[in-house]
């Protein structure tokens, strides 16, 4: 089974690579486009040639590729911040005060519903780190923390 954080992970290599990859393609055309400007006739064909890579830029959709880059940043830098306090508290409680503490939610800032999500990925968190390391323990913290990132988002975080 691969492991949530690990997933996360591929996640984001997987984004940019595809960064790197359309940014590749890019500097192709432009290099294309400074080919054509510097053949003979090439300057009155600048509008034309710009518009041609103007278009093909936009087919690359690279504002979306950036912004997939960014969520993914994100879900992995918060992910890793969540397994930091889970390996770094050795009790339910300790987890519970270190994710409400800001790093997920602010202890004013929630309701019955997420604090029973916050005790859930806590408990999780704890069978994970200080019980028993396993792909049954993973699976408890996966379906935890998809309910968190669920919640988050009902709360207008960006994840």
């Amino acid at each position: 089974m691969t492991h949530l954080l690990h997933e996360v992970k591929e996640e984001l290599d997987w984004a940019a690579r595809e960064l790197l990859d359309v940014e590749q393609q890019f500097a192709e055309l432009e290099a294309k486009l400074k080919s054509k400007l510097e053949e003979p006739g090439g300057e009155a064909d600048r509008d034309a040639l710009t518009q041609e890579i103007e278009a093909q830029k936009k087919a690359l959709n690279l504002n979306e590729l950036y912004a997939i880059l960014a969520r993914a940043t994100r879900r992995f830098s918060l992910l890793a911040r969540v397994y930091e306090v889970g390996s770094d508290n050795n009790t339910t409680e300790d987890i519970v005060t270190a994710l409400t503490d800001g790093l997920l939610f602010h202890q004013n800032d929630t309701d019955e519903k997420t604090d029973k999500i916050i005790f859930r990925v806590a408990d999780a968190l704890m069978s994970y780190f200080h019980v028993h390391f396993s792909d049954e323990s993973d699976a408890r913290l996966r379906d935890a923390w998809l309910e968190v990132e669920n919640t988050l988002r009902e709360k207008g975080r960006k994840i």
